[in-house]
């Protein structure tokens, strides 16, 4: 499988894609990756056809890749300004994705772990939730659901999901993305998978909540 990563530090933070790799690898499921993550990057500016990063991100979907995910900047749900120019460009993107023979799909990312946009975490949680599911109806993209794992993890876990900047994830944050990520792609547990240098009890806990939010297709609200 080759899956090609466009969003920002969302993504890139923790090494996302690469301990995606080496899990799924390590449990007989072997990807190739590519990404273009630049630091608050916005879907918009990635699908703008008329700029030099815009063609190159273009560029880069027509070579073929099975799954393309997209994760947009945290301030999509900031206005509606930023709120249609994300569903824009997951538009555009998903139909070059599309085009190229691969499937789109939404990194409907975790919140910020501080009250931003006016909205608490968990509110963050339910507004990329509307926002992106709505996105994934239109262009028969698949959703990701990091941020019901997030907000699931928040009430029952008593893991730091993010780092000291209260934008990126921690470890176990990023650990638990991992975990929705695999499970979303391959359709199967992610119990198999290593710990990846949390305790074996930590990273028994995060997969659980992997699997019940995809497996289980929970959502906490």
């Amino acid at each position: 499988m080759k899956i090609l990563f466009i969003g920002n530090s969302a993504t890139y933070v923790h090494e996302i894609p690469q301990t995606l790799q080496w899990l799924a690898g390590q449990s007989g499921h072997p990807i190739e990756i590519g990404q273009i993550t630049p630091g608050g990057c916005e879907l918009a500016m990635h699908a703008n056809a008329e700029t030099e990063h815009g063609q190159r991100v273009l560029r880069e979907i027509a070579k073929g890749y099975d799954v393309v995910f997209l994760q947009d900047n945290g301030n999509c749900i900031s206005c509606e300004e930023k709120r249609e120019a994300c569903i824009r460009a997951c538009r555009e993107l998903s139909a070059r994705v599309w085009e190229s023979g691969g499937v789109p799909y939404l990194y409907v990312r975790p919140p910020y772990g501080r009250d931003a946009f006016g909205r608490s975490p968990w509110e963050q949680c339910v507004s990329f939730d509307a926002l992106f599911t709505e996105i994934g109806r239109e262009n028969g993209a698949v959703c990701a659901y990091v941020n019901r794992a997030f907000a699931y993890a928040m009430k029952n876990l008593p893991y730091e999901l993010w780092g000291e900047d209260h934008a990126h994830t921690s470890p176990h944050g990023a650990y638990l993305a991992v975990c929705v990520f695999y499970t979303t792609l391959f359709g199967t547990s992610a119990m198999g998978l290593s710990p990846n240098g949390l305790s074996t009890v930590e990273a028994l806990m995060l997969r659980n909540v992997a699997n019940k939010i995809v497996l289980e297709q929970y959502c906490p609200w």
